[in-house]
This record gives structure tokens, sequence and C-alpha cells, in this order.
């Protein structure tokens, strides 16, 4: 009587179906390490940060003043550093309005027109009032605010 081993026969066809599956598990796998990372980041709250923008004795009444801030901020998973333009504003005797110094059409910077008294767009004629408020121009909308805060003599701004 002739015996017969019962040992399986690996076929290319099955070879070839075990690549695929492993693959795919290992792509499967890598999906979904990265969406739940991304969902879970996003659970994540970032904490407020405020940054020391001036000095309040610095700052004239009234008399929007210029200042550069150095804003660390994630790109991907690396860190860049951006310095951003902002305007601030006393208005009292420890109260202070900060505004970005981007214009609202499309991104140039604005100046303060001292003997206009206005925020103006070099570029395509945006003029904005000393709250900000679009007065003349293509603007859609008022500069944006930031928002402050008064602690001790500095003035914080919002990040």
């Amino acid at each position: 009587m002739p015996t017969e081993t019962l040992t399986p026969h690996v076929t290319r066809r099955r070879l070839l179906g075990s690549i695929t599956t492993g693959i795919l598990t290992a792509i499967g796998g890598i999906l979904g390490v990265l969406g739940g990372g991304a969902v879970l980041s996003s659970t994540v709250r970032r904490q407020e940060d405020w940054l020391a923008a001036s000095a309040l004795h610095d700052l004239p009444d009234n008399q929007p003043t210029p200042v550069t801030l150095t804003v660390m901020r994630m790109d991907g998973y690396r860190e860049a550093l951006e310095r951003r333009t902002i305007f601030l504003v006393k208005t009292g005797e420890s109260e202070v309005a900060a505004f970005d110094a981007r214009c609202t059409h499309l991104g140039c910077l604005v100046r303060w027109d001292l003997d206009g008294q206005a925020f103006r767009c070099p570029c395509h004629g945006g003029v904005f009032d000393r709250t900000g408020a679009v007065m003349d121009g293509p603007p859609p909308e008022p500069l944006a605010k930031i928002a402050t805060r008064v602690d001790g003599n500095r003035v914080m701004v919002q990040a």
C-alpha cells in the first residue's frame, strides 16, 4: 500500500496571497497608527500662550505702536520661528488693544499713518481707523484683534 504524506503543498498562488495579506496588514496598521494619532492629538487642547509684547509705560496714549514678536509654531513635526508684527494701542490707564498688522484683503503689512491718523495698506489702498475698522478700500473685514492683558507693567498678548 502506498503511503501518502500529509504535508501541504506551497503553491505559488498561496505564497503570493500570503505576501499580499502581509503587505495589506502592514498598510492597515500604519494607517491606524497615523489616524489614531491624528484623532488623539486633536483632542489634546493646546495651552494658551501669552507673550510679553511691551512695557506699559513705553506705549504712548491712543497712539498705535508697532511691535514685532517672535513666535514658535509647529510646522509638521518640527518647530519653526515665525516673526509677527502687531500694533499695540494704549486706550486707558491699564488698558491696551492689539491688532494684527496684516491687511484682511491679501495679507500685506499695514503701517500707521501719523498725519492721516489711520492704518494704511501700501499695496491695495486699504484704510483702517484707530480701532481697526475698515474706512476705505478693498479689505472685507476689520484688522484682526488680538487678546491682551496687563500683568504688572508688562503688556501680554495671546500667541
